[in-house]
């Protein structure tokens, strides 16, 4: 397999001769772009301003049309410029929460037209016309869902054509019937590129239009698209391309359009690589786009070898983590013995909390893999050093008068001290007020509140007050602030959490699946704790590290 680090000098070759270059394209992007807003922050109503106000910086050579409408009513608008007889179709956000290339094809046309006069651009704008349709599913955009009001997929609907969306791609497709589709797409952010251990930035793929995966002409060309992107984007993101799943889906879009004789380029964008913004998938959609429409007004591509497609590595799933915390050891709940482990979860939050413009509830995580961790791609990876890893500490509170106590700061301290989850007992008729406190307190940073019927078991530790601040960091102290006297090495480590009803022991809180709370406490020889020399290091809830533990 021909890896890509080896041809990146000949990748360079074809962008030598005049014309605009991936690297011009790059830096002139952030001060070309024309759509500011960020792509998951874009919604419809936005998007119609700003084509309205595209169509009015260029009123004679670009033209804005209405080619459908979304099961709710919104507009679906299509921009087309250029003079040439072939078309190209390129269309965005068919998945509602997949953005990243919306505002790319808006930059795009604008950078075409604002340069309309060089030869670069003026040669894309002779040889084709170029048919933008930057939001073809408004509706799950609105709401960042891939589906769309329907609950249909309509990537999965060009056969039934039940989606008024999945209609209009099809009409456009079949009036047209361009040289070219472009189907701008966002893959899992935590893909990885082959075994590398690296995030894939971005995936292609020359769709298939038979399960044959016939080579047809068109077919060719789509590869050598391909090969062009990659070329275009290599100086940027090194090693951070892969190739997309080549399996024919009969029910697809981008499978049937290469089957009804426009062959299809793949384009999905993936992760933010470390030190970048969510920006720069949209500036790689940019750059990729015009390098690839260059070549094609340039010489059809002929400058590109497939085989540079056909050497990608694959996408690899479930092999990338957002923090993997390696060499240490994990002791369960209920056991007296660690064993060798490594923790990796990641924080389940959307495009939309990522940037800042979400309305939703405060981001969760999820622990992804416990065990042996060492090819697992990070974006975060913490050495423990051997430290010992622990579920969170249980402790209880008893009665409704607790709650002129249960406040922010002393549930900040009790985070601090290593706490995860607080069992609140109240009799019944406080129970729905109880929880409803509860619920105000609800933040990744702060233990959770488990609010039970009194009288029901509760753990060994149980709170009269807020707790002082623990005299040092020794798990003595900590649990000496947590109300524990005289805890020893003799103690049943147990003892630090809740038994489940109808449980025993203790089912496993560190667990796949289950949320990233947990402690990381100073190396214990042979697994064996001594309370009073062991130290707790850090603590995380929810995978938020709390700062100043303990």
């Amino acid at each position: 397999m021909i890896r890509i680090s080896t041809l990146l000098f000949a990748l360079m070759l074809p962008f030598a001769a005049h014309g605009f270059t991936p690297q011009e394209l790059w830096r002139a992007w952030p001060e070309e772009r024309f759509e500011t807003t960020v792509a998951p922050c874009l919604r419809h109503a936005r998007l119609m301003d700003s084509l309205q106000e595209l169509e009015s910086r260029f009123p004679d050579i670009l033209r804005l049309e209405e080619v459908g409408k979304s099961f709710l009513g919104r507009s679906i608008r299509m921009l087309a410029l250029g003079r040439g007889e072939q078309k190209i179709l390129l269309w965005s956000q068919m998945h509602g929460d997949e953005p990243s290339a919306t505002p790319a094809l808006l930059d795009i046309a604008n950078y075409l037209l604002e340069h309309a006069d060089e030869p670069a651009a003026r040669s894309i704008l002779d040889g084709f016309t170029l048919l933008m349709i930057p939001m073809l599913n408004p509706d799950g955009a609105e709401v960042y869902e891939r589906r769309n009001a329907q609950a249909i997929d309509i990537n999965r609907d060009a056969l039934n054509l039940t989606t008024p969306e999945g209609r209009t791609l099809k009409r456009v497709r079949d009036d047209y019937e361009p040289l070219l589709g472009f189907n701008l797409h966002d893959q899992n952010r935590r893909t990885a590129v082959g075994d590398t251990g690296l995030l894939a930035t971005n995936a292609v793929l020359a769709v298939a239009g038979d399960p044959e995966n016939t080579l047809t002409p068109g077919r060719l060309r789509a590869k050598r698209a391909c090969a062009a992107i990659v070329g275009a984007l290599a100086p940027f993101m090194p090693g951070g391309m892969a190739r997309y799943d080549e399996d024919w889906s009969p029910r697809a879009f981008g499978d049937n359009l290469t089957a009804w004789g426009t062959p299809v380029v793949l384009i999905e964008s993936g992760g933010v690589p470390s030190g970048h913004d969510f920006t720069v998938l949209t500036r790689l959609n940019f750059v990729a786009i015009l390098t690839v429409l260059h070549d094609l007004a340039r010489d059809d591509l002929a400058g590109h070898d497939p085989q540079v497609y056909e050497g990608l590595l694959r996408n690899q799933s479930n092999s990338w983590s957002d923090v993997v915390v390696r060499d240490g050891y994990l002791q369960q709940p209920g056991t007296d013995r660690a064993y060798r482990a490594d923790l990796a979860f990641d924080r389940l939050r959307s495009d939309r909390q990522d940037v800042g413009c979400s309305r939703g509830a405060t981001a969760r995580s999820r622990i992804s893999e416990i065990g042996d961790a060492r090819f697992l791609g990070a974006g975060q990876s913490l050495d423990a050093n051997d430290s010992l890893m622990l579920a969170p500490f249980d402790v209880g509170v008893e009665g409704w008068s607790a709650r002129k106590w249960l406040d922010e700061p002393t549930l900040s301290r009790l985070a601090n001290l290593g706490v995860g989850t607080l069992y609140w007992s109240v009799k019944q008729r406080r129970i729905a007020a109880a929880r409803t406190l509860a619920h105000q307190s609800i933040a990744v940073d702060l233990p959770r509140i488990e609010i039970v019927e009194a009288p029901s078991p509760l753990p060994r530790l149980v709170l009269s007050g807020p707790p002082p601040k623990a005299r040092s960091a020794s798990l003595a102290a900590v649990l000496e602030a947590l109300g524990a006297e005289g805890w020893n090495d003799s103690e049943p480590l147990q003892g630090l959490w809740i038994n489940e009803p109808g449980t025993e022991p203790n089912p496993p809180r560190l667990s796949q699946g289950l949320v990233a709370s947990f402690l990381l406490v100073s190396p214990a020889p042979e697994g064996r704790i001594d309370f009073t020399e062991t130290d707790l290091t850090a603590v995380w809830l929810d995978g938020h590290k709390i700062e100043g533990t303990p």
